[in-house]
């Protein structure tokens, strides 16, 4: 029993130094790796790149629904003239997100051997970032302005009022979607060229006259040079090519004008229009990152590339530096508390066995005896059945001999 408790302090001294020399380089390894980011992203201009998945910026276009109404005019041999004139026009402006492929950047994930990760990404169709299954466009108000006075146009001066019962006036009206990227309205205004054709609609065979309904839109908010992406990362003070975490682009209110671009033609009021877009020239950089000694949890929402949302569940690290100490202690203080308690139940169980096996010999016992006594009393009564017959008989014989 002695040289048992003499193995069982070495081996729990042993045990000690070993727990403690681990935990001690446990927070060494925790120390240099835990507080690493999990995911880094590639924007350099390879054209080939490891990845865990790929994805873009997010980049803004506006869409532009025109609609113009003509009073197209005819003359006494119903024939197109060139008086036709545009009476009213009007546009109708939507921003969408689509994919800036100009850069194509890389996540990977940074695998850490002390930490269980759980990574989920989410790439949409257009290729951009997306973890939350909801669409949304941000739409801007219908304006529409009235760009003629629709009288004057069409009678003209008192001498087109006199030929009037000779023309014929017919109004007609002309749609047409245009898009243009963002970023070109902030570098510069853009010319949106619109040919409306006429056709003639009062069974005359001829060519078809074309009325041009060019315009301009313009931003105040003018981005004299949108820088490339790595300047943005990099400005001039290195030449990196991967940055931790994962790459957007914030949102920015521009105001938008429309204007003709007709020579010689100015609309009457040219209200702004105010638009949301993506800015192309930030950039935004959300880490994910981890903690030592605690679960941290990230759950960044994103739609169409655009950050919604970023939810980060750290518990304390100092919590859970001082558990592990003490979750030590306690497995080391419960080792020898099993042993003893293993020593205390074999012990134990050794008791009942040999009491059992006493219980069964006196049991046994008890059946011999009880199995002699039985066959005492059987030859006891064997004995007294003989003596009755035999008294039986006598009698018999006694009866005969007095007959």
């Amino acid at each position: 029993m002695g040289h048992f408790i003499l193995l069982t302090k070495k081996s729990k001294h042993m045990e000690w130094i070993f727990i403690i020399a681990a935990f001690f380089l446990l927070i060494l390894l925790t120390g240099l790796f835990s507080s690493c980011a999990v995911v880094k992203t590639d924007f350099s201009s390879n054209a080939k790149k490891n990845a865990t998945v790929y994805y873009y910026l997010p980049e803004s276009i506006i869409k532009i629904k025109a609609t113009a109404k003509v009073a197209v005019v005819y003359n006494e041999d119903k024939m197109l003239t060139g008086s036709s004139n545009i009476i009213e026009e009007g546009f109708v402006m939507t921003t969408e997100i689509i994919a800036d492929t100009k850069d194509l950047l890389s996540l990977n994930y940074k695998p850490n051997a002390l930490m269980a990760d759980e990574i989920k990404y989410g790439v949409n169709t257009k290729g951009l970032l997306e973890t939350v299954n909801i669409t949304t466009e941000d739409r801007t108000a219908d304006i529409i302005s009235k760009l003629a006075d629709a009288p004057k146009i069409v009678l003209g001066s008192s001498a087109a009022v006199t030929r009037a019962p000779k023309t014929i006036v017919k109004i007609k009206e002309f749609t047409a979607d245009f898009a243009i990227k963002a970023s070109a309205i902030l570098s510069t205004a853009q010319t949106i060229n619109w040919n409306l054709i006429i056709i003639n609609e009062l069974g005359i065979d001829e060519q078809p006259k074309t009325l041009t309904a060019d315009f301009k839109i313009s931003t105040a908010d003018i981005t004299e040079a949108i820088p490339t992406l790595t300047s943005l990362i990099n400005g001039n003070a290195s030449t990196g090519t991967e940055i931790e975490g994962i790459l957007t682009r914030p949102l920015k209110n521009i105001s938008l004008k429309i204007e003709s671009a007709i020579p010689g033609v100015s609309f009457p009021s040219t209200l702004p229009i105010n638009v949301v877009i993506t800015d192309p020239a930030r950039i935004v950089v959300i880490p994910i990152n981890r903690t030592a000694f605690a679960k941290r949890t990230n759950k960044v929402a994103i739609q169409d590339g655009i950050i919604l949302s970023n939810e980060i569940s750290k518990p304390s690290s100092v919590e859970g530096f001082i558990t592990i100490p003490i979750n030590i202690a306690k497995a080391i203080v419960s080792i020898p508390a099993q042993l003893v308690q293993f020593r205390f139940d074999n012990t134990k169980k050794l008791d009942e066995l040999e009491q059992a096996k006493l219980n069964y010999e006196k049991a046994l016992q008890e059946r011999q005896k009880f199995a002699l006594t039985k066959e005492q009393e059987m030859e006891k009564m064997k004995l007294d059945t003989q003596k009755a017959l035999e008294e039986i008989k006598n009698q018999i014989e006694d009866l005969k001999q007095k007959k």
